[in-house]
């Protein structure tokens, strides 16, 4: 879309909505003068952290640090985006819409747009008022499934006639043209041209909405054993199946604790909302797809899947959760038992026995080692070996060594194998030799940083000692390891070792008391921790060593990129095969690279 919202909109939408009037429509807020204070919206909290400045018109947590102007207030509050945060403050302003300055070509598919929510909402209403006048049939099997009044009418659930056009009739009377209704994907056109007739008949009709509640499209399913058992509206102007869910209108309001619970199917969200767990949503008869866990990271932290459990769910669990976690989400999944579906178990079992499975959820890493115990037997030998070599294989795809500890203890303790063994079946003979308690530790990787490789052998020592007064200070100074997490990145230890030590201290410093519980904990690195904790740091101030440390990384980097690059300009001209027109051009490339990376580095050195 071109330019929707000009500045000067923008500026009379904020000066028009003041910002504790607006704030004040949601939550509790107490007078001080100039400011106004409240509990937080956004974290739970006894004592206001909440601050109101109604002459800057802003507003700011003390507890979690949330802050903004009142329209970002409204994206928080709501869980909009921008342009829709601005329409609702636009709204509440009485400002209209038209003043929006727009391109002809973008008012043109507003205009579309606004004809097909509008021609969907006539024909969701028709099909809810067809389920209680013609469609006794449909409300019954509603009915059968547990689904009370006030869901089915919550929900707009309706039913499409058993008949070829009477949809597309009663919107032609209520002076729809066809082409907006073909286009909204609500008939099909004849074979023979002679017109078009209605695409859902003799159906359980599921208006599907959008975020700002919106009938986008539909989904209809069958009653009976006809074929496709759900038929969903074709994609749209304003619908699109994969990154569209079915329930995010609600759910989105009604995030618990930062979760989303994911499930397969209109009647899983109907079952699940009546019972309470108002924030779950499914995908429309399509896998996960990034546009979906896109669109989930604006509204939660986490995802709890809850699929059936039969191979078809199995797999497509497992695409989802490594989905999710690739856009950043912390993925989990809930197991029900003996393969039932989320909708029966909970009119089965009830919301506290659901909430029980919920809350038992697990990681991808605990599910792919649940299913591998399924596929073998661990009682027998051949089960056993062949449940640990997929377990071994499994694990080594974890990239954190803290992490990866965590399961290799985890398998021996349930496989009954050795540590030792299963270190063997991951890694092979040398890092077995790492970890053997009887040997003096040798180091897991030979593999440097390799940014370490272009600074001089006494910078490089001097990066060795920076790494060493580091780790001392967190063992130490227990808490600033919150603000080394923050500055600095695991991969920029330059060995092995040092990223082991650092990132268990991250995952365990509130837990560990000194060195001597660290060498307890990993007993393989003794000897280089005795060497850390020798390391004087007296005479340092940390917090201003840290960020020269982050400058001298970033430098690093830079001078590794430089070096790659010359020895680019080295290749080109021993390469024979390149005209030296070829030749002269690149290097130009190259060398404009290279004095940008050096203005970089002169820049970090101000």
């Amino acid at each position: 879309m071109g330019s929707l919202f000009p500045e000067e909109i923008i500026e009379e939408v904020k000066d028009r909505n003041d910002i504790v009037d607006v704030i004040s429509n949601y939550i509790t807020v107490k007078t001080m003068g100039s400011s106004h204070k409240a509990l937080c919206p956004f974290h739970r909290e006894k004592t206001p952290s909440f601050i109101i400045n109604s002459e800057k018109q802003i507003y700011k947590c003390f507890g979690c640090g949330v802050g903004g102007d009142v329209i970002h207030f409204i994206m928080k509050i709501e869980n909009l985006d921008f342009i829709d945060a601005v329409k609702v403050l636009a709204n509440k302003a009485n400002i209209p819409i038209d003043k929006l300055s727009i391109s002809k070509e973008d008012k043109v598919q507003l205009q579309k747009k606004a004809q097909l929510y509008e021609v969907n909402k006539a024909a969701a209403k028709f099909f809810y008022l067809n389920l209680y006048k013609n469609g006794l049939s449909a409300l019954d099997y509603l009915k059968q499934r547990g689904l009370k009044s006030n869901i089915i009418k919550g929900f707009g659930l309706g039913y499409s006639l058993n008949n070829w056009d009477s949809l597309l009739n009663y919107l032609l009377k209520l002076g729809y043209e066809e082409k907006i209704i073909y286009e909204a994907g609500l008939i099909v056109p004849r074979k023979d041209n002679s017109g078009y007739y209605d695409r859902f008949r003799n159906r359980i009709m599921f208006p599907i909405f959008d975020t700002r509640g919106n009938v986008i499209g539909f989904g209809g399913r069958v009653t009976d054993e006809g074929l496709p058992k759900y038929l969903n509206s074709p994609e749209t102007p304003i619908f699109n199946k994969s990154n569209t869910l079915y329930g995010l209108n609600i759910a989105r309001k009604n995030i618990d604790e930062g979760k989303i619970i994911i499930v397969e199917g209109y009647m899983d969200v109907i079952a699940l909302n009546q019972h309470g767990f108002k924030n779950c949503v499914a995908t429309l008869g399509t896998s996960l797809t990034k546009g979906h866990a896109l669109l989930l990271k604006k509204y939660c932290q986490e995802v709890i899947t809850s699929f059936d459990g039969d191979e078809a769910g199995v797999n497509a669990t497992i695409r989802s959760l490594d989905i999710l976690k690739e856009v950043g989400l912390t993925p989990k999944v809930s197991i029900l038992p003996n393969n039932i579906d989320p909708d029966d178990f909970i009119n089965i079992n009830g919301k506290f026995e659901f909430k029980e499975q919920i809350e038992k959820a697990i990681g991808l890493i605990d599910y792919r080692l649940y299913l591998a115990k399924k596929s073998y037997d661990p009682s027998t030998s051949e089960g056993k070996i062949k449940y640990v070599k997929e377990l071994a294989s499994i694990i080594k795809g974890i990239k954190s060594p803290v992490e990866r500890e965590v399961y290799i203890q985890k398998v021996e303790k349930e496989a009954g194998v050795s540590k030792e063994s299963i270190y063997l079946e991951i890694y092979g003979k040398k890092p077995y030799k790492a970890f053997n308690k009887n040997q003096k530790y040798t180091s897991i990787s030979k593999r440097d940083n390799k940014y370490i490789e272009a600074i001089t052998p006494v910078e490089q020592k001097g990066h060795i000692i920076a790494e060493k007064q580091l780790i001392k200070a967190m063992l130490t100074k227990k808490e600033l390891i919150p603000l080394f997490n923050e500055k600095i990145n695991i991969e920029e230890f330059s060995t092995t070792e040092y990223q082991w030590i650092f990132e268990y201290l991250l995952a365990n410093y509130e837990v560990i008391d000194g060195v001597d519980t660290l060498m307890d904990k990993l007993p393989q690195l003794q000897e280089i921790l005795k060497d850390i904790w020798l390391t004087n740091i007296e005479h340092i101030d940390i917090e201003k060593a840290l960020e020269k440390y982050v400058v001298n990384l970033k430098k690093y980097r830079l001078l590794y990129q430089i070096k790659e690059l010359q020895q680019q300009q080295n290749n080109l001209l021993k390469d024979k095969k390149l005209n030296k027109e070829e030749v002269e051009k690149e290097l130009l490339r190259i060398g404009m690279e290279i004095m940008k990376l050096n203005t970089d580095i002169q820049k970090l050195q101000l």
